[in-house]
């Protein structure tokens, strides 16, 4: 036998299914708001990009470039300081010129969301496609600008120069170290590469000298009153090579003689030799470069040059991928057409300043395909892809797919709430 059901359960059921039903349909008006907002900001943003790239300004040298952009984002709303303070030891005069943090607040309390812009070049131009990474960015600027009004939050921008040397201390390095990422509680990026991958293994690197001292002696007349500093060098080689076989396969050792003797017929009371070490995971990285420098000191006592050694003041990290933050991306790129099957993992791995942001803050670098799968970034052929038509088409897509993750982020700050906590997680447990 059925029971009826009193009207008013019938009333209340009915405006749960209204309340359900209009929200949703409030998400995706929104999220066509941002997307329309997006298409109609194709042409300044390709005209940045292509001016970007016709000025092909390297590290420390794009004042046009950032200038540039930091007027759009004027224009959409955005509260833009340029000449960002950073440690005077790392960028002269202690002001990151080309640097910019442009901020824009939603309705009200909520998640810091952070977009990060990159726009110098290299020697051949702009061969790794930064004016790319520039103009996805400002589209998904672009994009939320058009619901921030209505979204609780924040939305911060932060142009960060000089990438291609970020191992010596300026860009991220610097910009973090000033504080410019403070209060971000998720960080989107994007990057052109051969093939649409969320990818995030970026090598942690720490590099630095060894100086051994010893004591010149005429090589024939009197070697047994010399003490080699070439010997304690290459005893520091050969004891690294025997290293080698018993550290993990992702680490990486790199070593060079800068100085090894002027003649040949005098001991070398002087050599050097450069070294830096990488690994998948900043805890592994620390522990290598640790028994590397034990490396070396062994060849101090076993020659008796003197070892001369400074702990690096700058070096990279590598960023802890979390998966749900990964995921977030992924999930909007198939709602904009790009199938799993065409997001790849690289076999090969590199270093970047992005780790070290990705270290400190939960962060996802999206790759976007701009050029046929194999050619590689920093060459002329991909320099020509950073300004092509289809290059132009995967960045609209990638600056689509960053905004409506971060417009999801923005409305459930239980997600962030989470992709924060499993950071930790992840973080704690590295090299384990």
């Amino acid at each position: 036998m059925q029971t009826a059901i009193p009207w008013f359960r019938k009333r209340g059921i009915l405006l749960i299914f209204a309340f359900i039903i209009f929200g949703a349909t409030s998400a995706w008006a929104d999220e066509g708001k941002i997307i329309s907002a997006i298409d109609a900001a194709t042409v300044s943003c390709k005209m940045v990009s292509e001016k970007i790239f016709e000025w092909r300004e390297l590290g420390q040298q794009e004042f046009k470039s950032s200038a540039l952009l930091m007027e759009e984002l004027r224009k959409l709303g955005f509260k833009v300081t340029g000449n960002l303070k950073v440690p005077p030891d790392l960028v002269k005069d202690g002001i990151a010129k080309t640097a910019f943090r442009a901020e824009l607040a939603g309705k009200g309390p909520g998640p810091t969301i952070t977009i990060m812009l990159e726009y110098d070049a290299l020697a051949n131009g702009h061969s790794c496609g930064h004016n790319l990474i520039a103009a996805s960015g400002l589209l998904a600027a672009a994009g939320l600008a058009k619901v921030m009004p209505e979204t609780p939050g924040r939305l911060l921008v932060i142009g960060t120069p000089d990438e291609e040397r970020g191992s010596m201390g300026g860009g991220k390095v610097a910009l973090l170290e000033g504080g410019h990422f403070e209060g971000s509680d998720v960080v989107f990026i994007t990057h052109p590469q051969d093939r649409w991958s969320l990818d995030q293994r970026l090598l942690a690197i720490k590099r630095t000298f060894f100086t051994f001292k010893g004591k010149a002696a005429h090589a024939a007349l009197a070697p047994h009153k010399g003490i080699s500093a070439l010997d304690a060098v290459i005893l520091t080689f050969n004891a690294i090579d025997m290293l080698r076989e018993h550290v993990r396969q992702d680490v990486r050792i790199h070593i060079i003689v800068t100085k090894g003797g002027i003649n040949v017929n005098v001991v070398p009371e002087l050599a050097q030799a450069e070294f830096a070490v990488r690994a998948l995971d900043t805890a592994t990285m620390e522990e290598t470069f640790r028994r590397v420098v034990n490396c070396a000191r062994g060849a101090e006592l076993a020659t008796g040059a003197k070892l001369e050694f400074k702990e690096p003041r700058v070096y990279l990290t590598a960023p802890i991928a979390v998966p749900p933050l990964t995921m977030a991306v992924r999930n909007q790129l198939r709602s904009l057409g790009i199938a799993d099957e065409e997001v790849k993992d690289f076999a090969d791995f590199a270093s970047s300043d992005l780790g070290r942001v990705g270290f400190f803050h939960p962060t996802v670098n999206l790759w976007f395909k701009i050029a046929p799968e194999g050619v590689a970034p920093h060459t002329d052929a991909f320099r020509e892809a950073a300004a092509s038509e289809e290059g132009w088409k995967a960045t609209v897509i990638a600056g689509k797919a960053i905004a409506l993750a971060a417009y999801d982020l923005l409305n459930n700050p239980e997600k962030v709430k989470q992709i924060r906590e499993k950071f930790k997680q992840l973080k704690e447990k590295e090299g384990k």
